[in-house]
């Protein structure tokens, strides 16, 4: 195992790689997670494939620069550090925030993706392939305070990392959801404050990244994937019906695609939770490939 932090000219990428001299695989994390929750799924990986994880930017140990958190320059972090590790072409697994950078990605340098596994980028807030049923005047107020909202709100301050993982371990446990998983990924979100407390890396870059995530239309990213593409929908009770519609309608526009349905899956935390299931679908998906 090799961890660094790579420059990529615009920001400093948290890295960590499992070399091999077979196909990479590389992993994108959900927005507000790290490379920490593919903890357990690297496993089933790194015998075969050389495995690659990294903090995208804003998340983790990369560095959180004020602007860049649209997808597009986020899968040109990707790209940069695919490049500086020699890394020609890989199999991208992405989840919610990874799953759409991974789109990005493919969509946009498509001779860079071997194949797409998306955990995510199913549906849109709005638009053709959006989950709004309103007017699209009523869907811009709505988008408009809720920008206003994040940007006004205070930061959650913690004394302690403890104390910040005491309180995710009782929000998350509640639904039986806690192991050693969130918490390493909880520990590696702390980020310090100029006061000597700590915040949660999400707190200090979600409105950066929803003031573009509004207005994406993840269709005409599909539209362009030229790679063979495995979506992994939310399984878990209670999903919106209207998502799996939506995603059926992107999963059309997909040249080479396949969708695996992995029982009582949670997005995004199945990978958390019971990284063996996911695993075993995408791994059965990439051997086909």
């Amino acid at each position: 195992m090799i961890e660094q932090k790579i420059n990529t000219g615009n920001v400093h990428i948290q890295i960590r790689e499992y070399p091999g001299n077979n196909s990479a695989v590389l992993f994108l994390h959900f927005g507000g997670g790290n490379m920490q929750m593919w903890r357990d799924v690297v496993p089933f990986f790194s015998d075969a494939y050389h495995v690659i994880l990294l903090d995208l930017r804003g998340h983790g140990k990369s560095d959180r620069p004020d602007t860049g958190y649209h997808i597009d320059p986020m899968a040109q972090d990707v790209i940069a550090v695919m490049d500086q590790l020699g890394v020609d072409r890989a199999h991208l697994i992405g989840s919610s925030l990874g799953a759409e950078v991974a789109l990005s990605l493919a969509a946009n340098d498509p001779y860079k993706a071997l194949s797409l596994t998306c955990e995510g980028a199913l549906f849109n807030e709005g638009g053709p392939y959006g989950l709004w049923e309103e007017s699209e005047e009523k869907f811009q107020e709505h988008v408009k305070k809720t920008l206003e909202m994040l940007k006004t709100r205070p930061i959650k301050r913690y004394a302690s990392v403890d104390e910040m993982v005491a309180e995710s371990a009782q929000s998350f446990g509640e639904r039986g959801w806690w192991n050693d998983v969130f918490e390493a990924v909880v520990r590696c979100d702390a980020a310090p404050a100029s006061d000597g407390q700590w915040v949660k890396s999400w707190d200090l870059i979600a409105a950066k990244y929803l003031r573009h995530a509004f207005s994406y239309n993840f269709g005409a990213y599909y539209a362009r994937v030229e790679c063979p593409v495995l979506l992994l929908p939310d399984t878990y009770p209670g999903q919106d019906k209207k998502e799996i519609d939506i995603m059926q309608r992107l999963f059309a526009l997909i040249a080479d695609g396949k969708i695996v349905y992995v029982p009582e899956w949670v997005h995004p935390f199945g990978w958390m939770l019971t990284p063996e299931s996911g695993s075993k679908a995408v791994l059965s998906f990439l051997e086909a490939v």
